[in-house]
């Protein structure tokens, strides 16, 4: 019986080790792991983990597509899941455009809805008008400055989470701003949750859990209280199927000073830390392509009540330098 072949993009990442965990926990050895990145294999924890590795340019380089068709070309008929933001971006419009290689089965939104996910205006108008929750918003003019609460948060408009954003009090501090590149937000007040969601391909099954972020390192959280929130439940469901997000997704919210939700990020992907679901048996991860293959999902969505706490510490794991070639 042949194994079915899986493609993990940005395997160097949080997400992407603990996405061939998920798998590894899932299919064992039923599934043969292709690991990429930009980073040489050894210093890619998750290729000790991989059946193979393959090490890529930077997915904006123009030599990105060959580099997929070259793993189209060794791995042909595997699925496809790339994980880094700028990654799933080019993917989604390659497959948009029929330039996807041949022989490559792509898990991942349409080009439309990354493009959306990725421009912070563009997210904040979009959920203004379906009557989902979003922080006061504005593009940076200086004018606009006179209409928000001071401070306000400078962010760029295009990307994903970020952290160290600049506080603007004046109007002067945004003189050499590009209005069209960044944008003005109001701030808000930790803590931060994330919200790991996922919405079968059928849309018959929807879950959901909010991990309350207890401490980050990197942006990445260490510590969090893991718990089902009847309120942002019901903006998560409304929120995948509004634009839709199908599969797994992490959306971040946080509260303005009445004490309302606010969303403040889209991910059309899986989160850093999402694997930390997984330890009260809600592998999102492992759904997603379990749903993408046709497979029951429920058994890896066991619903969860109450409250817990995930710490995450480390492990080492040992690589082998052995070349950027798939073995």
């Amino acid at each position: 019986m042949t194994r079915r072949r899986l493609i993990v993009g940005a395997a160097g990442s949080n997400n992407g080790f603990g996405t061939i965990q998920s798998v590894r926990d899932r299919y064992g050895d039923s599934v043969l792991i292709v690991a990429i990145d930009t980073s040489p294999r050894e210093l890619v924890g998750a290729s000790a983990l991989a059946d193979a590795f393959v090490q890529v340019p930077p997915a904006r380089s123009p030599a990105f597509p060959d580099a997929l068709r070259g793993i189209a070309e060794t791995f042909s008929g595997g699925t496809y899941l790339p994980l880094h933001d700028h990654e799933i971006e080019v993917a989604s419009r390659l497959a948009e455009e029929g330039r996807l290689p041949t022989g490559l089965d792509l898990v991942a939104p349409p080009h439309r809805v990354v493009r959306l996910c990725s421009d912070k205006w563009q997210m904040h108008q979009w959920l203004v008008a379906h009557g989902l929750p979003s922080p006061v918003t504005a593009l940076a003019h200086a004018s606009a400055l006179a209409t928000m609460p001071r401070p306000a948060m400078l962010k760029p408009r295009e990307g994903f989470a970020g952290d160290r954003f600049a506080l603007i009090r004046d109007a002067a501090e945004l003189a050499n701003v590009a209005p069209d590149q960044w944008i003005l937000q109001e701030v808000l007040v930790e803590p931060e949750v994330g919200i790991d969601v996922f919405l079968s391909r059928d849309g018959r099954v929807f879950r959901c859990l909010c991990r309350e972020y207890r401490e980050k390192r990197a942006t990445v959280a260490t510590k969090a209280r893991l718990y089902s929130d009847s309120i942002l439940a019901d903006i998560a469901e409304r929120l995948a199927r509004g634009v839709p997000l199908i599969g797994a997704f992490l959306f971040q919210v946080m509260r303005d000073e009445t004490g309302q939700w606010r969303i403040t990020d889209v991910n059309p992907r899986v989160g850093s830390a999402t694997r930390m679901s997984a330890a009260v048996g809600m592998d999102f991860a492992a759904a997603n392509l379990a749903d993408h293959w046709n497979e029951p999902t429920e058994p890896l969505l066991q619903p969860f009540t109450g409250e817990c706490y995930v710490v995450r510490q480390y492990a080492d794991y040992l690589t082998r330098r052995e070349g950027s070639r798939a073995e």
